[in-house]
């Protein structure tokens, strides 16, 4: 049991703290880049468009760009906006009689005209470090499991349980800041609704302006310069407003950045409208020319189980013919008429049927058109990934921060401005921690997000992770904590009954099996916070 006295050199006892709080903070952020960093990937590796280790590569670069770049912002919310952290303060007032110790005071302000204000020291109790060193290996603990169990489980709402746990041991309900804490339980509902309602909106723009055409191939090929300026001008925007300090981005008022955001938007579109579209048509075409093949190729492979002679027969005319036909003119295969096509929607133009038809049946993708949506997916998803590493880095290095500006400061409360280099190399250990995390255990979750859901295609790919990256815009410049795991699985569950229109498509158990580890996420990392906070204090500083 550790004989504590506030006394000036007390913090250096401190020191095995910050060595745990680094590995504890390493094995957060593995499990948060094994389970969280598949919220932007999962869509791009379901539908086919980028293979795992492409994702790999992507992810680490643009999740240590957010960290880096807008990681700071977060990073201090959650250190100070769940608990108040001033409720751990410690005065420490050199005793008259013995000058080598050290008693507790009820404040400083309080010390008798005497008495050398020099002599009373303010600091953050040992027990806000144990408690943070608590929340790190709960939560680490947690997604981990999650991770192992193929289950997208939310870092917000691990390290906020976590957080809770430890309080409520050590202050009880003194310090919570429980406006926070309803904010968030309002968003768990509301976050994956408005994410999944966008989504939806940019999905039926995609198809009613790309995949209803009666050329959906040229139309996609007409419309990516207008999804590429929206794109960029959105991400950009939430990079440039209120960006970081540290490259003087927070300097830049709303209507620059908007003026920057959208001029890059629009220039990387008239340089893909004059000088990559005849590159992105050969593209597509090879794609879609590829594909056909391996569908001749699979019903000749079907057909030869049937007949095992190499004869041409009528019977194997017509199989090719049919796998031609359902890649290239997909509405051929569908006459019942559950799905409507381009040509139809021609002939009944002016009927009133036309406009129903538009928005409630679905349409059959145009094979060749969803090549030209690959390039946009990419670029969608490298940005959810920026935002990625820009919120969830600070749910692992939080706590990790104030256990280090308590070692270093004695308060951990300080301004980060003050020590910004330490801040900053932080933060880049645990995006750097999530990136390995994501590269050894990242395929489990990917899975799950890619294909147990919906299907999902590279076009419904682009409007779920672009719903995604805007919902979480908007919450973040409102103030409003969300889970970036709510929105992507939000968002692909609307656009799956989008697509289909049918409740069918989506896999309701695997939804029911997520919503439930969402559930019992906070009750769960509070109660191991609080079990491992109690041993930590009992045992080690003999408080509790």
């Amino acid at each position: 049991m550790m004989d504590l006295s506030y006394s000036p050199d007390w913090l250096d006892g401190l020191k095995w703290t910050v060595i745990a709080g680094f590995c504890f903070s390493f094995l957060l952020s593995f499990g948060m880049g094994a389970n969280n960093c598949a919220n932007a990937w999962g869509t791009s590796v379901g539908s086919g468009v980028l293979r795992l280790w492409q994702a790999y590569i992507l992810s680490s670069i643009f999740d240590v760009l957010g960290a880096g770049l807008l990681g700071y912002r977060v990073t201090d919310t959650i250190q100070k906006g769940i608990i108040e952290i001033d409720v751990y303060n410690v005065y420490s007032l050199q005793n008259e009689t013995f000058n080598t110790t050290y008693d507790l005071v009820p404040s400083c302000n309080n010390t008798s005209a005497s008495q050398d204000s020099s002599t009373c020291s303010v600091y953050t109790a040992a027990e806000y470090v144990m408690g943070a060193l608590s929340a790190l290996l709960a939560t680490a603990i947690w997604l981990i499991l999650a991770s192992v169990a193929k289950m997208p489980a939310s870092a917000t709402q691990s390290i906020i349980g976590a957080s809770l746990g430890y309080s409520l041991v050590l202050r009880g309900t003194q310090g919570i800041k429980w406006k926070m804490i309803i904010d968030i339980v309002v968003a768990w509902f509301t976050s994956p609704i408005l994410a999944g309602i966008i989504a939806s909106i940019f999905y039926l723009i995609i198809k009613f302006a790309v995949m209803r055409r009666r050329d959906p191939f040229e139309a996609a090929l007409k419309f990516v310069p207008v999804f590429f300026w929206f794109t960029l001008a959105v991400n950009l925007f939430t990079v440039f407003y209120e960006g970081s300090k540290y490259l003087h981005f927070d300097k830049i008022p709303w209507w620059g950045a908007l003026i920057i955001s959208n001029g890059i938007g629009l220039l990387v579109a008239l340089l893909i409208r004059f000088f990559f579209t005849n590159w992105m048509r050969k593209r597509a075409t090879r794609l879609f020319e590829e594909e056909v093949a391996r569908s001749a190729e699979s019903a000749l492979v079907a057909n030869r189980d049937i007949n095992t002679t190499n004869k041409i027969t009528p019977a194997k005319i017509s199989i090719i013919s049919d796998a031609f036909r359902s890649v290239e003119e997909p509405y051929a295969t569908y006459p019942d008429h559950k799905f409507s096509s381009p040509a139809q929607d021609h002939v009944e133009k002016k009927s009133s049927k036309y406009y129903l038809r538009q928005f409630l049946l679905p349409v059959v993708e145009n094979r060749k058109a969803i090549k030209v949506f690959h390039i946009l997916q990419v670029l969608s998803a490298c940005f959810l990934s920026f935002a990625d590493g820009a919120n969830n880095t600070a749910n692992s290095v939080g706590p990790l921060l104030g256990i280090y500006m308590t070692y270093k400061t004695g308060l951990a409360s300080g301004d980060m401005t003050n020590m910004a280099t330490d801040t900053q190399l932080i933060i880049l250990f645990g995006v750097f921690s999530m990136v390995i995390g994501f590269w050894v255990l990242g395929h489990r979750v990917i899975k799950t997000i890619a294909n147990e859901l919906t299907e999902i295609t590279a076009s419904s790919g682009f409007a779920i992770e672009l719903g995604t990256a805007f919902t979480v815009l908007i919450a973040s410049k409102l103030g409003i904590p969300i889970s970036v795991t709510d929105c992507a699985i939000g968002a692909i569950i609307f656009v799956g009954i989008a697509r289909s229109s049918s409740f069918s498509s989506v896999s309701w158990r695997t939804l029911t099996n997520i919503v439930l580890t969402w559930i019992i996420t906070i009750p769960a990392t509070a109660g191991i916070a609080a079990l491992i906070t109690y041993l930590l204090v009992h045992f080690y500083l003999g408080t509790i």
